[in-house]
């Protein structure tokens, strides 16, 4: 087999590359090495229009001959019908993977380039700043050779595909450019290998990966038990004396044996000894099944994300059921074992254990792009009785998706002062605004107030599918952000926020002022940074000002110039001033907490910011329910047993701009212009 169907193979096989062919024919003209430069550069073009479809990254290998002018590092790759020293007949590399990675839908490039001056195949980076993709694309170039080096006899491709397939010792599951690139420099003597790593994309849940290592450490969840189920088991044993659990920890052989005991035993406490054991059964076959289904798909940021869709179907159930509560440090199959325990075991034991583990799978599927139709999950639907469940599960995570898609917009960023002429409204699909419309009004609070029954009329009419619109940002100007809470406002029979998850963003950040340019960008890394606490900090990440820290307004100003504050801001306090503060403070942070004039913010509010950080801004409105429940004189239903504090957050507002919120900005930026912007 010829050194590029070897690496093919290897990029395919779903145990290292994990790789989909790019054509009906696995490209096998491209490999036989009389490509012309059209029939490469079109096979490219192609590749990059598929990928943008499926939301996958590109590969991409180029083996052969590479040339660069006199004076030059570019790249020019050698087709059949190249002519030596001609650039016109060649394929220009670096512009071709640009034009490769610029679609918004292509979710990177990997690039494996073994030619001489290979390392002049690097894309200008200048062109990678912008483009289509607003300069989110993501790179991983590994190459043979330096610019101004030969490569001999394809060696860098040889002893790569021995990496592939024999794997990497002592490194972690997916292989890396960099991890390949030192482990090819032991191998490759006569050539200096080289790597390019470029990611424009703030919300990537990981590094770009070249293969999956085979010897990687083996994942065998079926002999472990994790924290939900110990304290279960342990619990249930404790009152049945007949039985107490093996020193060296419960397989699942053994935990079938217990459940047919406890099933044939009258004793008391038998019963809940089966429950538990035939759920622990089933949490361990099912995980098995998803690891190998899943595969390299499945990553902690995607099970963070199916913990959410999970908590938006629990919360809202009547009566409630208790949300999946992640410990901080918990990630990877541990994770996964402790999302599918919680299904099993700490949603009430009189409904279906199969439809529970089933609403976990399609979830999976759902946010790690994968289908359940393939065989691995309906065999184990089969082999559980599940398969009506899963096929309803898969309904009722499709309407999941769409509820989280859409959000509406209602942005009053037209306003001079305080109050606009003109309020701006979009259904938000992600970071793009795809329906838009303008509204005049009296620019007054009643003006502007009197619009909403209409907007929401008219949101419901556009959304697509018939996803409900449960999500809306309104967009503020910073003097109305002290003085007008939106979700107050009648929508018709109801508040805004009594049945709408309802984000206060300021106008600054939607139509930024040219002092601020630059400002969104900026924040990105900062947000990134507040998401990614240590394992054993449950603290939030915010930094309190106190009076001692605004009493003194040009000292701040000082202060947060020289970027002294680098995680949230909050005021512990309202100061008098607190109008001159506001727009100061936001444009340092992008996310900014203040108490309500009648509330103040102490231990017990801090307490209830740092136990729900992860599940902010959203859980603000709960919170403001539960306090207008009990000024009304109504019931105050707690989302969940645990929830009962959460009443706590009340005295909080909030401006918060996440990272989907800021693509929208990027967007909007793109889109828009704006003469003059007010804050």
């Amino acid at each position: 087999m010829s050194r590029a169907g070897e690496l093919h193979r290897l990029l395919i096989d779903p145990k290292v590359g994990g790789c989909l062919p790019s054509g009906p024919d696995g490209g096998l003209a491209l490999r036989s090495g009389r490509a012309t430069r059209q029939q490469i550069e079109d096979a490219v073009r192609a590749a990059a229009r598929r990928a943008e479809e499926e939301g996958a990254v590109l590969v991409l290998a180029f083996l052969g001959h590479g040339q660069t002018p006199l004076g030059n590092s570019k790249l020019y790759y050698m087709a059949h019908d190249t002519e030596a020293g001609h650039a016109g007949s060649s394929v220009a590399l670096g512009n071709l993977l640009t034009d490769a990675g610029d679609p918004p839908g292509v979710k990177g490039v990997i690039a494996l380039i073994d030619t001489c001056h290979a390392g002049g195949g690097v894309p200008d980076t200048r062109d990678l700043v912008s483009g289509f993709s607003l300069g989110k694309s993501r790179y991983s170039l590994l190459m043979a050779a330096s610019a101004a080096q030969k490569a001999y006899d394809l060696d860098f491709i040889g002893e790569l595909a021995r990496l592939l397939r024999e794997g990497v010792p002592d490194a972690s599951e997916l292989l890396r450019s960099a991890v390949l690139k030192r482990a090819l420099t032991d191998r490759i003597l006569r050539q200096n290998c080289q790597v390019f790593d470029w990611d424009g994309d703030a919300d990537a849940d990981e590094e770009l990966w070249v293969a999956l290592n085979v010897r990687r450490p083996t994942w065998t969840p079926s002999g472990q038990i994790g924290a939900l189920g110990s304290q279960d088991l342990d619990e249930a044993l404790s009152a049945w004396p007949e039985r107490s659990g093996p020193a060296g920890g419960w397989t699942r052989p053994q935990l079938r044996e217990l459940c047919e005991q406890a099933t044939g035993s009258e004793a008391p406490g038998a019963l809940r000894i089966r429950q538990v054991a035939h759920s622990l059964v089933h949490v361990g076959a099912t995980g098995d099944m998803v690891h190998a289904w899943a595969g390299h798909a499945l990553t902690t940021p995607a099970l963070r994300n199916v913990a959410a869709d999970l908590n938006a179907e629990y919360e809202t159930a009547r009566p409630p059921l208790d949300a999946v509560r992640t410990p901080n440090g918990i990630e990877g199959s541990a994770l996964l074992r402790h999302v599918l325990e919680h299904a099993a075991l700490r949603i009430p034991v009189t409904g279906d254990l199969v439809a529970r583990l089933a609403r976990v799978v399609a979830a999976i599927a759902d946010r790690c792009g994968l289908s359940t139709d393939d065989e691995p999950v309906r065999a184990w639907a089969r082999d559980i009785g599940g398969e009506i469940a899963l096929t309803d599960a898969v309904a009722r995570q499709a309407a999941v998706r769409q509820d989280r898609r859409w959000r509406l917009v209602i942005s009053l960023h037209a306003a001079q002062v305080d109050w606009p002429e003109t309020v701006s409204v979009w259904l938000r699909d992600g970071g793009r605004g795809e329906y838009h419309e303008v509204h005049q009004c009296e620019p007054s609070r009643i003006g502007v107030e009197r619009l909403f029954p209409e907007i929401i009329g008219w949101a419901r009419k556009r959304v697509p599918g018939g996803a409900r619109i449960t999500n809306i940002d309104v967009v503020v100007p910073a003097p109305l952000l002290l003085t007008w809470e939106p979700e107050m406002v009648s929508a018709g029979r109801t508040r805004l926020g009594a049945r709408n998850t309802v984000v206060l963003r300021w106008a600054g950040r939607l139509a930024v002022p040219g002092f601020l340019a630059g400002m969104n960008e900026e924040d990105r890394d900062r947000l990134k940074d507040l998401g990614e606490r240590p394992p054993d900090d449950m603290r939030a990440p915010v930094d309190w000002l106190s009076e001692d820290d605004t009493r003194d307004v040009r000292g701040l100003r000082e202060r947060l110039r020289m970027g002294c504050y680098e995680r949230a801001i909050g005021l512990d306090h309202r100061p008098p001033h607190i109008a001159e503060l506001m727009e100061t403070l936001l444009a340092h942070t992008p996310i900014l907490l203040w108490p309500r004039p009648d509330s103040g913010v102490g231990s017990s509010g801090r307490d209830r910011l740092e136990e729900y950080w992860d599940r902010l801004p959203d859980k603000f409105i709960e919170a403001y329910r539960h306090r207008w429940s009990a000024e009304a004189g109504g019931p105050v239903r707690p989302v969940s047993t645990k929830d009962e504090h959460l009443a706590e957050l009340a005295g909080l507002r909030a401006a918060w701009h996440d990272l989907d919120w800021l693509d929208f900005c990027s967007w909007f930026e793109q889109h828009h212009q704006i003469d003059q912007w007010s804050a």
